[in-house]
């Protein structure tokens, strides 16, 4: 019972520091909140954006209160946590997550009452999004929790969850080339991201499963086969079909997997098992060491990254691939926790780059997926010790 009581006290920790700062606080994707670059001309230039998120991204020092850059409120931290919540069993807390999550729904007169963005613009290589405007992954992730936590709030969720399918399918939906459809990241965008394809296809589908349009479930199934024909002989699947998209890291590929999995099940397709058996067995090859370490890249370069060490914890619990997968769990944790975790911060570190700990604090990048990770193992089953 040794390590369930030392991720116990992790988990406490992280969870007061959390509550302590109501889930505000820096991302490392905020840049373009900062009030200093928004008076420059630089601002109205895309590669300029870029390289000021990219500076703030790779910094290990954190000069945001020098930029004017405020803490934030994130849709996906109030997410994880309302989840983490529920598991743990503090209903009262899962309820305000829940309330404050939907407070941070888009403008419903222009997207509907399922549509969830970031609290801040950010500047890809291949598309600008402004504040306000919704993305996938946060609206999936927001349903996810509305779903789970169904009773738990005010709102009846078949409307949100409804208009979450709806937003999908009209402001979200793409032809390939060869006219095969799938679903971009954000509107009016048409670059694929694999993880983001399969997030919308968990939208529709949770939707059809619930009664709705049947043309969604048509569309979902379309989106899962995209991408399954995309994944690599190794079982592997790079990042997205752009030029620069082609890396493949642990936790995007965890990210493939589990919404895979929850496709599967939701749309109970059968014939998904053989690319989840094959990207597991990549992932688990490419991203577990027998130390629990979880590298960034498949080839085993980059920092270590506290978030992919909870997605690694994060897809085993829900793929499961082997009946040892609560011990694998356990090393996961116990590395990221050896790793990244400062005492006197009581929170991770965003990364460890070589021998350099970058310590700045992240709710949504770092803590709550950490947070979530540790509930996942604190509640499942274990045999006492001997």
């Amino acid at each position: 019972m040794a390590a369930a009581e030392h991720f116990n006290e992790i988990y406490q920790l992280v969870a007061e520091r959390l509550e302590r700062t109501e889930f505000a606080g820096a991302d490392p994707f905020d840049a373009l909140n900062s009030r200093l670059f928004a008076m420059t001309p630089l601002a109205a230039l895309p590669i300029a954006r870029l390289a000021w998120i990219q500076l703030f991204k790779r910094l290990p020092w954190d000069f945001r209160a020098i930029a004017g850059i405020k803490p934030t409120v994130n849709a996906v931290t109030l997410a994880l946590a309302a989840r983490t919540y529920i598991r743990m069993g503090q209903p009262e807390k899962g309820k305000l997550a829940l309330r404050r999550l939907l407070a941070l729904r888009c403008d419903p007169a222009r997207w509907g009452r399922g549509a969830w963005g970031y609290p801040f613009p950010w500047q890809a290589k291949s598309f600008y999004v402004p504040v306000g405007m919704p993305n996938v992954i946060a609206t999936a992730y927001a349903l996810r929790a509305v779903v789970e936590c169904e009773g738990w709030h005010p709102e009846k969720i078949e409307p949100i969850i409804s208009e979450a399918a709806a937003w999908v399918a009209r402001d979200l939906t793409q032809k390939s080339r060869n006219a095969a459809p799938y679903l971009a990241y954000v509107p009016n965008e048409s670059a694929i991201v694999h993880n983001a394809n399969l997030w919308g296809a968990y939208i529709l589908a949770l939707a059809a499963g619930r009664g709705g349009d049947p043309a969604w479930r048509r569309l979902a199934e379309d989106a899962i086969e995209y991408t399954v024909l995309a994944q690599q002989r190794d079982g592997s699947w790079v990042y997205g079909e752009a030029a620069h998209h082609q890396w493949t890291d642990g936790f995007h590929t965890g990210y493939v997997l589990e919404a895979l999995h929850l496709c599967k099940s939701l749309l109970n397709i059968s014939h998904l098992a053989e690319p989840i058996e094959r990207g597991t067995s990549f992932y688990l090859n490419a991203f577990l060491r027998d130390d629990g370490t979880v590298p960034y890249y498949a080839g085993g370069q980059g920092p270590l990254d506290a978030n992919n060490f909870a997605q690694m914890a994060i897809t085993l619990e829900a793929i499961r691939p082997r009946p040892d997968w609560p011990a694998l769990v356990d090393r996961v944790l116990e590395a990221a926790i050896s790793q990244l975790w400062c005492p006197d911060l009581q929170a991770f570190a965003y990364q460890r780059q070589g021998k350099r700990l970058v310590r700045i604090v992240y709710p949504r990048w770092t803590q709550i997926w950490m947070m979530h990770a540790l509930a996942l193992s604190l509640t499942q089953p274990r045999q006492a010790a001997a």
